[in-house]
């Protein structure tokens, strides 16, 4: 283990980060490889307490199932679990254009491995 100026202790996942080029030309900010397709276990960003009424809305985001996403960073917590920073979109229940969900934090439990070409 390693430490900063400041002696605070640091741990993988916190080396400065790399830079690879996405098909436009941009460049993604990564930790140790290139951005990765990963699926979104939407279940597990969104938990209800137990006994919470239901209150349908026809206009809100479908926060069940898996969404394609794109891993570009794996962010550990100082509690040494890990969360994921991932950009996938969601959809709306009344048909309107998903919603794009740029560089988000998801716990590490939420996510699973994908090919390129599954996009659901």
């Amino acid at each position: 283990m390693s430490s900063t100026s400041d002696d605070v202790p640091r741990t993988e996942g916190t080396e400065p980060e790399l830079r690879y080029p996405n098909a436009t030309g941009h460049f993604y900010r990564t930790v140790t490889y290139p951005p990765r397709p990963v699926w979104v276990r939407l279940e597990a960003i969104v938990i209800r307490d137990p006994g919470t009424p239901k209150h349908i809305n026809g206009a809100g985001v479908i926060m069940r199932g898996e969404r394609p996403g794109v891993l570009t960073h794996w962010v550990p917590t100082v509690d040494g679990d890990w969360m994921g920073r991932v950009t996938f979109t969601v959809q709306y229940a009344d048909g309107r254009p998903d919603l794009h969900v740029a560089d988000q934090l998801v716990p590490a439990y939420a996510l699973r491995p994908r090919r390129a070409e599954d996009s659901g």
